[in-house]
């Protein structure tokens, strides 16, 4: 799978297929990563045009898997494509499923058909199988965010919670999600978000985070009960 993967990277492919022909699944850029080695001089090439694939999704558009022409949904939220030039070439409407890039096989715009496709992001699954750790000595938080901006899936690997997207470049932090602000992270906690279920805030440029996280207050203690010594005077 090593040297497969490196033998896409020599192409200058920045997305990586499944080698069966009759799979063709677009393998998560997370796991081609960790297979070759994070440190690699082929990941530190490749990872700033990943990271460009994975905001043209956000930016509504994607590569036909058939001639790698940038296409767009004819509705907005679709997840089945027609690429004009393939459509061309083909002599018949040529369709391809957003999120597993294959071509589209089903009915309806919901489905695309094909095993392992279930019409969700694949990136949704990570997000949410993704280990629990302690960072900043908060625990309970995800390994994997996705970026609050544009998607991007980050592994937190060590050291605090600032994160700085090196796609879009946003600075958030990898416990709560909001934007990164000194007034925010003075606090030595704060809540830790839920996974994600949507992996980019169409709102982000209009969000307003700056506020001082103050933690939960414990409840006050229940009222003691009055104690009777059965001599008629109680004693409090």
């Amino acid at each position: 799978m090593k040297e497969y993967a490196l033998s896409e990277v020599k192409k200058n492919n920045y997305t990586f297929r499944c080698p069966d022909l009759e799979c063709k699944q677009i393998w998560d850029f997370l796991l081609v990563r960790d297979v070759i080695g994070p440190n690699d001089e082929a990941i530190s090439k490749i990872e700033p045009k990943v990271s460009e694939n994975y905001v043209s999704l956000v930016r509504g558009y994607q590569q036909c898997p058939g001639c790698y022409t940038w296409c767009i949904p004819i509705n907005s939220g679709d997840i089945r494509l027609r690429c004009p030039p393939c459509s061309h070439d083909f002599d018949k409407p040529y369709d391809f499923c957003w999120f597993c890039q294959r071509e589209w096989i089903g009915e309806g715009v919901r489905c695309c058909g094909n095993i392992g496709c279930n019409g969700r992001d694949p990136r949704l699954k990570i997000l949410s199988a993704a280990a629990r750790k302690s960072i900043d000595g908060i625990p309970g938080c995800p390994s994997i965010r996705g970026c609050p901006k544009c998607g991007m899936l980050i592994n937190h690997l060590d050291k605090c919670r600032h994160m700085i997207c090196t796609s879009c470049k946003a600075e958030f932090c990898f416990i709560c999600l909001r934007r990164w602000t000194n007034n925010l992270h003075r606090a030595t906690a704060c809540p830790v978000a839920p996974v994600q279920e949507e992996l980019s805030d169409p709102s982000w440029e209009d969000r307003n985070d700056n506020y001082v996280y103050t933690p939960p207050q414990p409840p006050p203690p229940p009222p003691r009960a009055a104690a009777n010594n059965n001599g008629g005077c109680v004693i409090l």
